[in-house]
């Protein structure tokens, strides 16, 4: 093996295992300010989560759950598109039906965020100008949504489930 061939086995090695160490069953990988995608829906589920943004990690599957769940896969068409940018949300306020499907957008080019929902499994991580489908698995109601990593700056939304 060359010099060159050494160096990159043992910073492949070398990120192996730190993204081993920063990740656990059910939160994918973890990052300096969050952790990441994983998975939301059922409580059993795993995580699939991937290695660490400076400010977390997106990724992650998803199920669904009779308490309150959301898929980031499935579910149907997205009915709208609730944008990140910046550190806001766009729509701020958006209404859905039970059972609709949305796509989270972060349209940043290199600041990660998260749409979460305390007191559900709603909890999805999205990378720089990633994206992701959600299903809104919710009892009607109005809840309200925020980024974990960038809350404190003012960075939440409501949502209204019909």
């Amino acid at each position: 093996m060359g010099r060159m061939s050494t160096r990159l086995a043992a910073a492949a090695l070398a990120l192996g295992l730190l993204g081993a160490a920063c990740g656990s069953s059910g939160s994918g990988g973890g990052g300096a300010y969050g952790g990441g995608g994983g998975a939301t829906g059922t409580p059993s589920a795993s995580g699939a989560g991937s290695g660490g943004y400076q400010y977390g990690s997106g990724g992650g599957s998803s199920g669904s759950s009779d308490s309150g769940g959301s898929g980031s896969s499935g579910g149907g068409a997205s009915v709208l598109t609730l944008t990140q940018v910046n550190f806001q949300f766009t729509p701020a306020r958006i209404t859905v039906s039970r059972g609709d499907t949305i796509t989270v957008s972060d349209t940043n080019p290199s600041t990660p965020h998260t749409f979460t929902i305390d007191g559900t499994t709603i909890d999805v991580s999205n990378g720089a100008q990633q994206s992701q489908d959600v299903t809104i698995d919710l009892k009607p109601g109005t809840y309200t949504f925020y980024c974990r990593f960038h809350k404190s700056l003012g960075m939440q939304g409501t949502l209204v489930v019909t």
